[in-house]
């Protein structure tokens, strides 16, 4: 069976009911129009015990709630109320540059590091489901992935710029960074028509930096739980979705912009049911990256699957 970019969410989730009935799972980021509450819907077509909708305020996590009662009344479903970029929804491009209460810069706090910390928060909960699913043995020998695991919601935008470990909140140039650390400028300028080589902040290196820091966190989770814990983790791009992640851009940029991402040739490809073992040897780690329901260790950057790096990421945090 195959999935075309515009085939439905729900009808994707249903070609894999053993992996969500009678499941607990939790999503971050829910509210009224965002992906959170689209992945919700999806995952609630298909009967899970527990659905854990989590976001920044009440009154929106509640209306999301009330939706997915009135159509999927057979799951139960639990609000989980707090603000991840204090240590929220992910961010995208926010024009100017801002910093945390705690002094770290917006959309790396918000998407990373709140993200980070919740998850080793959980990780206790985490082992004690994996140790307890009757199918982990099964799953862990039929070429599918463990039952128990960790989705980060990464992008193509990661390709936009490495983690930069010595200018975390962007005080610097980007050609005062060390080579290996800078943003992809050439990329920058094709997209969005300018390098910003002349600006400390700019909205897509934030991004992008942010982005690759959730593959690689995904890529230290194995390193850390698949082979102990049978627990895995992925980095997924969920393709270009119209939510209030870019209510930051223009829609003439974002209109601009997928135009030369599709003069590039890099249309979405056929969404295919195949699932790989994740590769958690050194050096360049496969089979963490997904895009288009299949892993893409074509479609990822060498910056963002390297070993070395995530456990420099991980040793940071």
């Amino acid at each position: 069976m195959t999935f075309t970019p515009q085939t439905p969410a729900a009808e994707i989730t249903a070609s894999f009911p053993e992996a969500v009935q009678g499941k607990t799972i939790l999503i971050t980021g829910v509210s009224p129009g965002s992906l959170g509450l689209a992945t919700a819907e999806a995952f609630a077509s298909q009967l899970p015990t527990n659905l854990i909708i989590s976001g920044r305020f009440t009154k929106k996590v509640q209306a999301a709630i009330t939706h997915l009662e009135s159509t999927y009344p057979a799951t139960t479903y639990h609000s989980l109320i707090m603000d991840l970029s204090s240590q929220k929804i992910r961010v995208m491009s926010i024009p100017t540059r801002t910093l945390t209460e705690d002094g770290l810069e917006t959309t790396f706090a918000t998407n990373h590091i709140g993200h980070l910390l919740f998850t080793n928060r959980i990780l206790s909960k985490l082992i004690k489901a994996a140790s307890t699913t009757t199918t982990t043995t099964k799953a862990s020998h039929s070429g599918l992935a463990p039952p128990t695991r960790i989705i980060n919601l990464s992008s193509f935008g990661h390709k936009f710029s490495p983690v930069r470990f010595t200018d975390l909140s962007f005080p610097n140039l980007p050609n005062e960074l060390p080579e290996s650390e800078r943003p992809d400028l050439r990329m920058t300028e094709y997209l969005t028509g300018n390098s910003h080589a002349d600006e400390a902040y700019y909205g897509l290196f934030s991004y992008g930096q942010s982005k690759t820091a959730n593959i690689l966190h995904a890529i230290s989770l194995n390193q850390k739980l698949l082979a102990k814990y049978n627990i895995a983790a992925f980095a997924v791009h969920p393709g270009a979705v119209d939510t209030g992640i870019g209510r930051h851009v223009t829609p003439s940029d974002v209109e601009a912009a997928l135009q030369r991402v599709k003069d590039l040739g890099m249309d979405p490809t056929q969404k295919s049911r195949e699932v790989v073992d994740v590769d958690s040897g050194d050096g360049q780690v496969k089979g963490v990256y997904l895009a288009d329901c299949k892993v893409d260790d074509g479609g990822v950057v060498a910056f963002a699957t390297d070993r070395g790096i995530a456990e420099r990421l991980w040793s940071t945090a």
